[in-house]
């Protein structure tokens, strides 16, 4: 099962920081790596570089990803190599010293492109190495690793042979079933003396636990392939065609096999200690969106731990800078909620709502002044007529009329005093069935504001309480 996010539970984990023992998601880490200092994210309560834990953790069960292997060795890379054996077994002809180079060369590159193959996916790498990558200069040394393999695998053979046939039998048993793990740690340590370590070998068996016996059994049946397809075809195929169907067949099914091998290998990538190699297919962010997403996810990291002072100086600072961000000044109000900081809010409330107001957001705005506790105190004639509306539209009639109620009073020379005794006229209609304070208040508009670009409005609702 995949591990979810400490602060996002229905989140899959993508990162892990070890000092902590937590696990994020990409919400909580926003960005590309490129983003980060030196590409590598920290830990938003530690500052310690974390582990990508990414394509270990979305990885699905092995036995579920047979099609992937299929389709896996049919990207442009395994399809470059399987080409060239192909094309390699067609140029070599007879035991020449020619021949015979070639020949031990294409198996030094295929042997390094399947080691990397192998790498490539136990670093969480989905998509399969290109040919290039295979030229690094490491083929010779690691067929010659694998050349040493099988002679030490041979040598133990032959010093078994006085203990008898039963010896030998079972000595070939064990070779069978260890031969993958020692591909594996090969590919992924490029030692040699690790490769054919019994203990080793065996650990690595444990770790996986019986997955790996399935690897066993697949990868011998897939490795068998290449046998049955000649018996299949073989007799249709002229002479020629022979053995670059075999070499391609056989390049083919080895790295389907390597793939297998290198999956595995992901879906135990902690315990195995296997450094991950993270695909970064997250949107790169500009500086001013990246420092947003960062601080807004850093701050619900820090609340959820409690941390509010932590959380409030991180959203003051970014608001320094970006001080017109709604969703900043959103987190910012509801953390002096949380705080329950009512000399903040009397003196900040009113100032954070009007911002919200002025960046369109008005019910935004009316949201937070009805989760405020006592309800700030609104001097600005604008702000109450705007809270009212969009609280009206929420159908929280009596908090708009108590904003509106007097409003001619408290500020006889505001420019918008008809829309808004309308409106609180619609309040009272709507929310209070108060048809005769309606009236009132219409009839107080005609008289007042004869010359009102909401006559007619007012004049049609005066009809429609008349019938």
């Amino acid at each position: 099962m995949a591990q979810s996010c400490d602060y996002h539970r229905r989140s899959t984990a993508e990162w892990h920081c070890a000092s902590c023992a937590k696990d994020f998601c990409r919400g909580c880490i926003p960005g590309a790596a490129a983003n980060y200092h030196n590409g590598q994210p920290e830990c938003p309560l530690c500052r310690k570089p974390l582990e990508y834990t990414g394509a270990c953790n979305n990885a699905r069960p092995f036995w579920q990803m047979g099609p992937f292997f299929f389709r896996y060795a049919l990207q442009p890379g395994p399809l470059t190599v399987v080409a060239l054996s192909a094309l390699a077994s067609l140029l070599i002809s007879g035991l020449n010293l020619l021949s015979l180079a070639m020949l031990v060369g294409a198996m030094a590159l295929v042997t390094r492109y399947n080691l990397l193959v192998i790498e490539t996916l136990a670093r969480g790498r989905m998509k399969a190495p290109a040919l290039g990558e295979a030229l690094d200069g490491r083929s010779a040394v690691l067929f010659l690793k694998v050349i040493a393999m099988m002679l030490v695998a041979g040598f133990v053979g032959y010093k078994l042979i006085p203990l008898g046939e039963r010896a030998l039998q079972l000595y070939s048993i064990a070779l069978s079933l260890l031969a993958p793990a020692a591909m594996i740690i090969l590919a992924v340590e490029g030692s040699l003396r690790a490769a054919i370590n019994p203990l080793k070998l065996f650990y690595f068996t444990v770790v996986i636990g019986w997955p790996y016996w399935l690897l066993w059994l697949t990868t011998g049946a897939v490795s068998s392939a290449p046998g049955y397809l000649i018996l299949a075809i073989g007799d249709e195929l002229p002479r020629w065609a022979i053995m670059p169907v075999i070499a391609a067949s056989t390049g083919y099914f080895y790295i389907v096999t390597s793939a297998m091998m290198g999956y595995i290998c992901l879906t135990r990538q902690r315990q195995l200690g296997i450094s991950p190699d993270p695909e970064d297919d997250a949107e790169l962010m500009d500086e001013a969106e990246f420092e947003r997403a960062r601080t807004l996810a850093e701050t619900h990291i820090l609340l959820s731990e409690g941390d509010y002072s932590g959380a409030r100086q991180a959203l003051v600072q970014t608001l320094r800078r970006y001080s017109e961000d709604p969703a900043l000044n959103e987190r910012y109000y509801r953390l002096l909620l949380a705080q329950r900081d009512t000399g903040a809010l009397r003196e900040l409330a009113p100032h954070l709502l009007e911002k919200f107001v002025r960046l369109d957001r008005a019910y935004k705005a009316a949201e937070l002044y009805m989760a405020t506790d006592p309800v700030p105190v609104i001097d600005n004639s604008r702000l109450r007529h705007a809270l009212a509306d969009a609280l009206y539209r929420q159908q929280k009639f009596r908090p708009a009329a108590q904003l509106l109620n007097n409003l001619h009073r408290d500020d006889p020379a505001y420019g918008a005093l008809d829309a808004a005794y309308l409106l609180l006229a619609r309040v009272y209609i709507d929310g209070f069935n108060r048809e005769d304070t309606a009236r009132k208040l219409l009839s107080f508009l005609r008289k007042n504001f004869p010359d009102s670009q909401l006559r007619d409005e007012i004049s049609t609702l005066q009809g429609i309480l008349a019938g």
